[in-house]
């Protein structure tokens, strides 16, 4: 989530001048686009064009913190271990 509205400010901030733009990020799952209304007005909108780069993204972080937890927990252990060792 915090990855997509960084994405999202990100292209907001990096259009520049008063032309018709569409921009992507995160493998195109979201766009910021700039179009002319009228004569004297612009219009924007934004939004996500594809949930599965959203997903695969979050699938991808989700098993990475599962796989920081799992080795801080096997070293947690193994210090326990070295510890009760030593006080023997």
């Amino acid at each position: 989530m915090a990855a997509t509205v960084v994405a999202l400010m990100l292209l907001m901030f990096s259009t520049s001048g008063d032309e018709p733009v569409r921009k992507t990020a995160l493998f195109d799952a979201v766009y910021f686009e700039v179009t002319d209304a009228t004569a004297s007005s612009t219009s924007v909108t934004m939004g996500v064009d594809g949930f599965v780069p959203l997903l695969v993204l979050f699938a991808v972080v989700a098993a990475f913190v599962a796989l920081v937890q799992l080795i801080f927990d096997a070293l947690q252990n193994r210090r326990r271990q070295l510890l009760a060792q030593r006080g023997e």
